[in-house]
């Protein structure tokens, strides 16, 4: 059973590390591409409205890919006033029970309801009211749904991991 847990926790580890790289990836991209709008807007008079909502779209992607990638390395934003007091073994407890309780679930709440949102965006063909923008409307709203996917992995993971960690506390072994 612990192999099972190891193997599962490294897998959705993964699946956090690949959502880290697609945001990191879409950041590169849409810095490229600001300075690109810059510099055509500025030295060239030239201005594309595609080209401004392609940064929206790569701004979403990045932001809902970040979040799991974030919450891996602990760099989210948390109330540290109660936990700064607690022993390891006491984080430990509280990591795997605002994982369970806290995260996982706010996570499957906003899929439920961001579902129909994209959903409806997709059946409706919704694109850009500019008529040289973007196509596609719903890419950003399906976005929430797939970030928020990681976010529920990366509370799964969190939560074997702990609770790992607070097994092999109690019985003794490293």
């Amino acid at each position: 059973m612990l192999r099972f847990c190891i193997s599962l926790e490294r897998l959705l580890e993964r699946l956090t590390a690949l959502a880290g790289f697609i945001g990191c990836a879409a950041m590169v991209v849409m810095v490229a591409l600001i300075f690109g709008n810059m510099l055509s807007r500025y030295a060239l008079g030239l201005g594309a409205v595609w080209a401004q909502e392609l940064e929206w779209y790569l701004l979403s992607v990045m932001a809902m890919m970040g979040i799991a990638y974030a919450m891996k390395f602990d760099d989210h934003v948390r109330v540290d006033i109660l936990s700064s007091r607690f022993s390891p073994v006491g984080m430990m407890w509280l990591n795997v029970i605002t994982a369970l309780l806290v995260a996982l679930p706010c996570a499957l709440l906003i899929i439920h309801y961001s579902f129909p949102f994209a959903e409806t965006s997709f059946i409706r063909g919704e694109r850009s009211p500019n008529s040289s923008g973007l196509p596609w409307r719903w890419i950003p709203k399906a976005l929430v749904i797939v970030g928020f996917v990681f976010v529920a992995t990366e509370s799964v993971r969190q939560a074997l991991e702990n609770g790992r960690r607070l097994v092999q506390h109690y019985t003794g072994r490293a």
